[in-house]
């Protein structure tokens, strides 16, 4: 299975092409490589990724402030879904919050994103708030979810 060959690790500058290769894949808005620069450079933030021989399969990452830390993006490369390297990010995601002592990890998912939602469910998330049209793209709502860590 994926899960045991898929090696979870910090992000470095030497992932940006294959992170850029998995987020242009699966956002409409992608963020720039410069973007995740500075994300590597962010003191609040841990960005992971899902390292398949060498091949980046996947990403996420992890605002942590405070008592509160947000679930900044997560993405599997298209060939690597549904085979449970988002639940694995995820989980290494949120002990990184625990690590950090968060109380809650909050994130925002599309209204139409049924796997994902799905997810994050399955992990502990619960809906708690909308956001009214949260993404620029096409004005689409996003659900906040909310996992309580105490």
């Amino acid at each position: 299975m994926l899960e045991t060959t898929c090696l979870i690790r910090r992000m470095t500058a030497h992932d940006l092409d294959g992170v850029m290769q998995v987020e242009l894949e699966s956002f409409p808005l992608p963020w720039s490589k410069e973007s995740y620069l500075g994300e590597l450079k962010n003191s609040f933030a841990t960005y992971l990724v899902c390292d398949l021989e060498g091949e980046i399969a996947g990403f996420g990452g992890i605002w942590v402030v405070f008592e509160e830390a947000h679930i900044t993006n997560v993405a599997i490369a298209s060939q690597y879904r549904q085979r449970g390297l988002g639940t694995l990010l995820m989980e290494k995601l949120e002990a990184v919050a625990r690590e950090k002592r968060a109380q809650r990890i909050l994130l925002e998912v599309r209204t139409s994103n049924f796997p994902a939602q799905r997810m994050y469910k399955n992990l502990g998330f619960i809906p708690t708030g909308l956001r009214k049209e949260y993404y620029t793209d096409n004005k689409e709502d996003a659900i906040v979810m909310t996992k309580f860590l105490i």
